[in-house]
C-alpha cells in the first residue's frame, strides 16, 4: 500500500480519484489553473503563491489523500483542516516529482466532511493535482453552487429532452447561459414537469433569480419535498439533490407552489413569478424515461414506447438495438448515415397477438431499392436475429462501453475507437510489426453483456485470432477461434458462436497477421459485437394506401399527430405500390402528415426516408421444452441442450423454447430418462389485442336500401321520426326508389339534394322537426305510393350522441272484407225458424248476408247475439 511521499499515477484499489478541475472544489484567491503539463493527472493542475488562498470542498467517506508535486519551490508548511481539525503537510523536495501523495488521513467517521487547504506563506507555492477518497464515497456539491457540467459519476439531460413531459403553458427562453442554450419557464398555475428515471440519485439544475419561488414542490415516488430558486441571478445552479434511492424506476413531478399572484415573467415586476428548470442530472449509468416508456418488450401495451438505437453507414441499411439508451436522439430530418436513438411506439397487435410498433421518426435518408435489397421493403419484412451492443463512438468511451487497442498506428487518425464510429471510411489500424506479433482490440462494457456473434470489416486482415471474454480482466474464456486460410483485406465477415453468459470485457486477440505491401498490420473499418434477440422480431415498412382515397392502411390509421411522430415534411417510404404506376412506391408525410404521393424507388431526394415498423413475436405462441429427469432440455441443430433444472422459468421458454415438437420427436429416444419424459408447454398471458380510443367519427350518410310501400293506405295522416340529436341529423326523401332525393325547405318548396356530397346534403336536407311537420304526404308520394329516406349524421365531440330510433306512421288503411270462418270467427244457431242467433269469436266489423225463400217457405226475420 502506498504512503505519503510515494508517487501514485492512479488510485489504488478501494480508492477513487477526482481531478483538480472537479467543479465542486471552490478555489478562493488567485489560483492558477494549468493545462497540458505532461506530469499532471489528466494533464491539469492548480497552484497559488498568495498567502491565505484556500481551496474548499465537502466529501462523503472515511479517508482522503491529496495528490500534488514534490518541488524545490513548493511550500514546506501547507495547512489542511478537516471538520475543524488542522493538520500540516509539505510539498517541498529537492527532487521534482509529479503525482505524489503529499497528505493522507484515514479512519474518519462515515459521513460528510468539510475540507479546507490553505497556503500559509506567500514565498512558496501550494499545488493541488488530484484528490483520492473511498471508492464508495463522493465529493459533494453545496446547494446553490453553479454546476455547468455533470459531476463525475453523473450525466445530464437538458430540460428540452423529449423524455421530459410538460403540462400547462410555458415559454422556451433562449439564452446562451442556459444549459443547451434554452430553458422553459411556467406561464400558468397548472404548470407541471413529469418524468421517470432509473437510478439512485438526482439533481435539479436551474437558474436562480428574485422572481422565483422559495418553496418549489418536488415529488419523488409519492414523497414531496421542496427546493428554492430564489436568489441573485445565477445560471445552471444546483437547486436540489437526492441520493440513496433504490436502483429502480422512480417517478418525479415538479409543480408550482400555491400562489395568488400572476405566473409568468415581467422584468419590471418581481411579483410575477415562475419556476424554470434547466437540466436534470442522474447516475452516469442511469437513464431518464419518457412517461410512456418501458425498458422490456414484455411490458409494451398500446401507446407505450421503447428506446432503440440505429447505426448505419451512408446509403445502406445498418443494425439495431432495442431497450437501451445508447446515444442522443436521431435528428427529425435524417441523414444518409445514422447513429442515434429513437422510440418504437406500440400501436396494436396482429391476428396472432404479435406486437406492432412504429418508429417515432424517420431514421435514415435512403432509397426504397436499398431497403428492398436488405429485405425490409417486402411485405413480410426482415427477421432480426442479432442486436448490436456498441453505439457509434466519437471517442474511446461512452455510457455503454469503452474501447482500447494495444497499439495505434498514430494517435491523430487511427484511434481504436474509429473501428466503432459507425463509418465505413474511417478505421483503426495497429502499428506495423511481425507476422506473429500479438495485437489486442478490447471492449469493456459498463454492465455485463452477453455476446453471441461479432462482425469485422477489415482493412488489414488477421490470419489467426481468439475472441475472448472476461469479468475481471485477468481470466479470459475463449468463445471463438478465428483462422482464415487466405487474406481477406477489405472484406466483411460475421462470426457466430454459442454463449449464454454475460461478461463485462471482450477482446479480439490476434496471434498472426496477413501481409500487406510487405508489412504486417491489423486494422478494421468496422467492428461490432452482437447479442441474439430473446424474441422473434421483424422490421418492415408501413403500408400507405394504393391511392390518396385509400385510407385502409397503417399510415392513415395511426399517424395522427405531427408531434408524437416527429413529422417534419420528410417523406416516409411505404411497402405499398402506387395503383397508377407499378414502378413507383407510395411515400407518406412528405408535405404534411396526411399527404400521399409516390416516387421512383431509386431516389433518396427530395426527402425520402425510412420509418420502420417493428413486429415482436408474442409469447402467446406456445413454446415447448422437455423434462428429462430434473433437467429441462431443448433440441437444436447441434442436438439436445440442457437449459436449466426444473421447475422451468419464463426465461427458459422465451430464450430456448421450441415452437414445435416435430423436429425433436425422432430424437426423444436419445434422452436419459426416456421412460418418464414430460413435455413442458408455456402458458403466457394473452397479449392485449384491442386499443380503446376516444375520437370524433367523420360525418356519414346512411340510405335505406328498400322502399316503404303505402299501396294499402287510403290516407297518410302523419309520419314522425324520433331520435337523439346531440350533433347534426338531417334527412332527405326519395319517391322514385332512390333515383332522386329531395327535401322541403322553410318556404314550402321542395329542392333536390345530392346524397353523394356530404356538404351539399348537410346544407339542403331537412331537420327532424322539418320532416315531422310535413302534411301533404299523399300528394307527395303520388300514385307509386313508395317512400325511402336518407340520413346525415355528424358529431361535434366525442361525447355527442346522434341516433335515429324510429319512424312512426299514422295512416288510414283501404277497406276490404274477408270471408269469416265458422268455428273460428263465429258460431251460429236457430232459436226458431225465423230467428238466426250468431256468437262472434273474433274482434272486428262483420257483415251478415241473409237469404230469403227457403224450401220450407220460412223467412228469417231476426238476427241477434243471444246465448246458445
Amino acid at each position: 500500500m502506498a504512503t505519503v511521499g510515494d508517487q501514485l499515477a492512479a488510485p489504488e484499489s478501494g480508492w477513487k480519484r477526482y481531478d483538480n478541475t472537479y467543479p465542486s472544489i471552490a478555489y478562493n484567491g488567485t489560483w492558477t489553473k494549468r493545462t497540458g503539463y505532461a506530469g499532471s493527472y489528466e494533464l491539469t493542475d492548480t497552484y497559488t503563491s498568495t498567502a491565505g488562498d484556500t481551496a474548499t470542498f465537502d466529501f462523503v467517506g472515511t479517508k482522503i489523500r491529496i495528490i500534488s508535486f514534490f518541488w524545490n519551490n513548493f511550500t514546506a508548511y501547507a495547512k489542511i483542516t478537516i471538520d475543524g481539525v488542522a493538520h500540516t503537510f509539505s510539498e517541498r523536495s529537492a527532487a521534482n516529482t509529479p503525482q505524489v501523495i503529499v497528505f493522507e488521513k484515514i479512519g474518519l467517521s462515515e459521513g460528510k466532511h468539510r475540507v479546507e487547504l490553505k497556503l500559509n506563506s506567500g514565498t512558496d507555492y501550494l499545488g493541488i493535482d488530484a484528490i483520492d477518497i473511498d471508492d464508495t464515497g463522493s465529493i459533494e456539491f453545496p446547494i446553490g453552487v453553479q454546476l455547468t457540467a455533470p459531476a463525475q459519476g453523473w450525466k445530464r439531460y437538458d430540460d428540452g429532452d423529449p423524455s421530459i413531459k410538460y403540462l400547462g403553458t410555458f415559454v422556451r427562453e433562449s439564452n446562451q447561459s442556459f444549459y443547451g442554450g434554452a430553458s422553459n419557464y411556467a406561464t400558468s398555475a397548472d404548470f407541471k414537469i413529469k418524468f421517470n428515471f432509473i437510478g439512485t440519485k438526482i439533481r435539479i439544475i436551474g437558474n436562480m433569480y428574485q422572481n422565483k419561488f422559495t418553496n418549489v414542490p418536488i415529488t419523488i415516488d409519492g414523497t414531496t419535498e421542496a427546493f428554492s430558486q430564489y436568489g441573485d441571478l445565477k445560471f445552471q445552479a444546483l437547486l436540489y439533490e437526492k441520493k440513496g434511492l433504490d436502483n429502480k424506476k422512480h417517478t418525479v413531478e415538479i409543480t408550482l407552489p400555491s400562489y395568488s399572484g400572476s405566473i409568468g415573467f415581467d422584468p419590471n415586476n418581481m411579483n410575477v413569478k415562475n419556476i424554470q428548470i434547466d437540466a436534470i442530472d442522474i447516475d452516469a449509468d442511469g437513464r431518464i424515461l419518457h412517461p410512456d416508456e418501458v425498458v422490456d418488450v414484455k411490458d409494451l401495451t398500446v401507446g407505450k414506447r421503447i428506446r432503440f438505437n440505429y447505426l448505419a453507414p451512408a446509403g445502406a441499411f445498418g443494425s439495431i438495438s432495442i431497450g437501451k439508451e445508447m446515444a442522443g436522439l436521431l435528428p427529425n430530418v435524417p441523414a444518409t448515415s445514422a447513429n442515434g436513438d429513437g422510440y418504437f411506439i406500440m400501436y396494436g397487435t396482429n391476428h396472432k397477438g404479435d406486437k406492432l410498433l412504429m418508429a417515432d421518426r424517420n431514421i435514415q435518408t435512403i432509397s426504397w431499392d436499398s431497403l428492398n435489397t436488405a429485405g425490409i421493403a417486402s411485405g413480410s419484412g426482415l427477421p432480426i436475429k442479432n442486436l448490436h451492443t456498441i453505439p457509434g463512438l466519437s471517442g474511446y468511451s461512452s455510457a455503454v462501453c469503452k474501447v482500447s487497442a494495444s497499439t495505434e498506428y498514430d494517435t491523430a487518425s487511427y484511434h481504436a475507437w474509429k473501428a466503432f464510429d459507425g463509418s465505413e471510411s474511417t478505421y483503426w489500424t495497429s502499428t506495423a510489426a511481425t507476422e506473429t506479433t500479438e495485437e489486442i482490440l478490447k471492449i469493456e462494457y459498463s454492465t455485463p453483456t452477453r455476446i453471441t456473434s461479432y462482425y469485422l470489416y477489415t482493412i488489414y486482415s488477421p490470419k489467426k485470432w481468439f475472441f475472448e471474454a472476461s469479468n475481471d480482466g485477468t481470466s479470459w474464456d475463449i468463445l471463438h477461434n478465428g483462422n482464415e486460410v487466405s487474406s481477406w483485406h477489405g472484406l466483411k465477415k460475421t462470426f457466430s458462436f454459442k454463449n449464454d453468459k454475460a461478461y463485462t470485457q471482450y477482446r479480439i486477440r490476434v496471434s498472426e497477421r496477413y501481409v500487406w505491401n510487405g508489412l504486417y498490420y491489423v486494422g478494421f473499418y468496422t467492428a461490432q459485437l452482437f447479442t441474439s434477440s430473446d424474441r422473434e422480431i421483424t422490421l418492415r415498412l408501413p403500408t400507405g394506401g394504393v391511392n390518396a382515397s385509400d385510407k385502409d392502411n397503417e399510415w392513415d390509421k395511426y399517424m395522427t399527430d405531427d408531434q408524437i411522430w416527429n413529422n417534419v415534411n420528410h417523406g416516409s417510404w411505404t411497402s405499398t405500390t402506387d395503383q397508377s404506376n407499378s414502378k413507383a412506391r407510395v411515400i407518406r408525410g412528405y408535405n404534411g402528415l396526411q399527404n400521399w404521393t409516390s416516387g421512383s424507388t431509386d431516389l433518396t431526394t427530395p426527402g425520402r426516408g425510412f420509418r420502420p415498423v417493428l413486429l415482436i413475436e408474442s409469447i402467446n405462441n406456445n413454446r415447448f421444452l422437455i423434462l428429462d429427469g430434473t433437467d429441462v432440455k431443448t433440441y437444436t441443430s447441434s442436438g439436445w441442450e440442457t437449459v436449466g433444472t426444473a421447475p422451468p422459468t419464463d426465461e427458459m421458454f422465451l430464450n430456448k423454447g421450441m415452437l414445435g415438437l416435430s423436429t425433436c420427436a425422432p430424437y426423444l429416444k436419445d434422452l436419459t430418462d426416456k421412460s418418464n419424459l414430460k413435455i413442458l408447454v408455456s402458458k403466457p398471458k394473452r397479449e392485449p389485442t384491442v386499443a380503446h380510443l376516444t375520437g370524433v367519427p367523420v360525418p356519414k350518410i346512411v340510405k335505406m336500401k328498400n322502399d316503404t310501400s303505402f299501396l294499402g293506405v287510403a290516407k297518410i295522416n302523419s309520419l314522425t321520426l324520433s331520435g337523439t340529436e346531440k350533433g347534426v341529423l338531417r334527412v332527405a326523401i326519395s319517391t322514385d326508389s332512390g333515383t332522386t332525393w329531395e327535401a322541403k325547405q322553410k318556404n314550402g318548396s321542395w329542392t333536390k339534394v345530392d346524397v353523394t356530397n356530404l356538404s351539399d346534403f348537410k346544407a339542403g336536407a331537412m331537420t327532424i322537426d322539418n320532416f315531422n311537420s310535413i302534411s301533404e304526404w299523399d300528394e307527395k308520394i303520388g300514385q307509386a305510393r313508395n317512400l325511402r329516406c336518407a340520413f346525415y349524421f355528424e358529431q361535434s365531440s366525442s361525447t355527442d350522441e346522434t341516433s335515429l330510433d324510429s319512424l312512426t306512421m299514422d295512416v288510414d288503411l283501404l277497406d276490404s272484407w274477408d270471408m269469416a270462418m265458422p268455428g273460428v270467427d263465429y258460431k251460429y244457431g236457430y232459436n226458431r225458424n225465423s230467428n238466426l242467433r250468431v256468437l262472434l269469436l273474433s274482434d272486428g266489423d262483420y257483415k251478415i248476408n241473409v237469404g230469403f225463400g227457403g224450401s220450407s217457405g220460412s223467412t228469417i226475420t231476426e238476427v241477434d247475439g243471444g246465448t246458445f
